[in-house]
C-alpha cells in the first residue's frame, strides 16, 4: 500500500511540474510578443486567417502610380487596424506563432517593399504612432543611392524602432528570367547570388539578422523556392492576392498588395477575406511550362460555395468562362488556339462568397509559361 501510495504521488508531483512547465513556455511566449496570455489570445483549432499587408511608396500630393499611397490614407488604415482590434506582428513574430501553434487574436502583418525614402519620411511616423512593427524588404542595389532612396543609418533607426529587415535580391531583377545565352548553371548561379549576397549586405550593414525573404515582382518557380529554402531563409512571401490560413506554410506566405485607391471598405473586406478550401490545384502553384494549352483550376473542398457565386480570374485577362463538373467538384479552364496564353507569369484566382456567412472567399497561385 505504501509503494502504491508513493507512486501515486511521483505520478501527481509529475503531472503538477508538467503544468508548470507549460504555464511558464506559454507566458514567455505570450510575453515575448508584447502580448497578454488573456482573451487577446487563442490555441488555434478552428478556421484562422493571417492578412499581410504590402506597400510600396507614400506620398503627401497626388499619387503618381497604383503603388504610391497618400499618407493620410495609410493613417486612416492603421487607424481601422487598432480601433478594430487587430494586433500586428512581425514575420519573425509570425514565425515563432507557426512553430508553437499560438497565435494572437485577429492578427495582421504590414509589410514595405523596396526601400523608398518614403517609408522613413511619412510612413515610419505613423507606425511609431501606434506602436506598429513592419518588415521592410529591401533590394541592396537601391539603398543609398539617390535621394528617393533610404540611407543605411535610417534603416538602422527603422530598426532600432522595432522594425524587421528582409531580402528582396540585389536587384530586383525578375527572377524566372534566363539572359541571352546563358547556361542553366550560370544562371542558378546569378540567381542564388542574388538570393545569398543581398542578405549578406543586409545583415553587415544593420547588424540585424535577416530571416525572410520576397520575391521580386512576386514570381518564383520551385527552382527558385528551392534555392531560398537553401540559402537558409525561414520565411518565403509571394504577392498572390490571398490571406493566409492555417495550416501556414512559412514558404509560401501570401500577401495582399494595398493600391493607392484602397478605400477603408476595400481594407475592411482584405482583411476579413477567407480561404477557399480546395484539394488541388492544377498546375501545382510555381511550375514553370512550355504548354500553352495547359488546363488550369481546382478540385473544390468547400461544401458551402454555389457554381453560380464563382468567379475564375487571370491576372490581366479578367474574369474568365470555366467548366464546372459537379461530379469532380472542379472548377477549370483550358486555352484553345487561336487564344493560347502568352508565355508569361500568370496569378490564377478563384473567388466566391460563402453561403452561410456571405464572405469572399478566394484561392490564387503562380504559374509561368516560357
Amino acid at each position: 500500500m505504501h509503494t502504491d501510495y508513493q507512486k501515486k504521488k511521483k505520478i501527481v508531483n509529475l503531472l503538477l511540474l508538467l503544468l508548470i512547465v507549460l504555464f511558464i513556455f506559454l507566458t514567455e511566449t505570450f510575453t515575448s510578443f508584447n502580448i497578454e496570455a488573456d482573451a487577446d489570445t487563442i490555441l488555434i483549432i478552428d478556421e484562422f486567417t493571417i492578412p499581410i499587408l504590402t506597400y510600396h511608396k507614400f506620398c503627401t500630393g497626388d499619387s503618381q502610380d497604383v503603388y504610391t499611397i497618400h499618407i493620410t490614407r495609410f493613417e486612416q488604415q492603421m487607424a481601422y487596424l487598432k480601433n478594430n482590434g487587430y494586433q500586428v506582428i512581425s514575420i519573425v513574430q509570425l514565425l515563432k506563432c507557426i512553430e508553437n501553434n499560438v497565435f494572437p487574436k485577429k492578427p495582421v502583418i504590414i509589410t514595405i517593399d523596396d526601400g523608398f525614402k518614403s517609408v522613413y519620411s511619412l510612413a515610419f511616423p505613423v507606425l511609431k504612432e501606434y506602436g506598429f512593427p513592419a518588415t521592410l524588404f529591401l533590394y541592396t542595389d537601391f539603398i543609398g543611392n539617390g535621394p528617393n532612396q533610404l540611407s543605411w543609418q535610417e534603416i538602422r533607426e527603422m530598426i532600432d524602432a522595432g522594425m524587421e529587415i528582409g531580402s528582396h535580391t540585389l536587384s530586383h531583377s525578375n527572377l524566372l528570367n534566363m539572359k541571352k545565352k546563358e547556361s542553366h548553371m550560370d544562371y542558378l548561379k546569378r540567381i542564388n547570388q542574388e538570393i545569398l549576397l543581398s542578405r549578406e549586405i543586409l545583415e553587415r550593414n544593420t547588424g540585424s539578422l535577416v530571416q525572410s525573404f520576397a520575391y521580386p515582382y512576386g514570381v518564383y518557380s520551385q527552382e527558385i523556392k528551392m534555392l531560398a529554402k537553401q540559402a537558409g531563409y525561414q520565411a518565403l512571401l509571394n504577392v498572390n492576392s490571398m490571406n493566409n490560413s492555417i495550416p501556414i506554410d512559412k514558404y509560401s506566405l501570401n500577401r495582399q498588395i494595398i493600391p493607392a485607391s484602397c478605400s477603408i471598405k476595400q481594407f475592411e473586406n482584405i482583411l476579413k477575406e477567407k480561404t477557399l478550401m480546395v484539394n488541388d490545384i492544377f498546375p501545382a502553384d510555381g511550375t514553370v511550362t512550355n504548354n500553352q494549352e495547359i488546363k488550369i483550376g481546382v478540385v473544390l473542398n468547400d461544401p458551402l460555395v454555389q457554381q453560380n457565386l464563382l468567379y475564375f480570374r487571370l491576372s490581366g485577362f479578367g474574369l474568365h468562362d470555366y467548366t464546372y463538373s459537379h461530379e469532380l467538384q472542379e472548377i477549370s479552364f483550358t486555352p484553345v488556339a487561336p487564344k493560347l496564353l502568352q508565355k508569361r507569369t500568370w496569378i490564377a484566382q478563384i473567388a466566391a462568397r460563402d453561403i452561410e456567412t456571405g464572405e469572399q472567399r478566394k484561392v490564387s497561385w503562380l504559374f509561368t509559361i516560357r
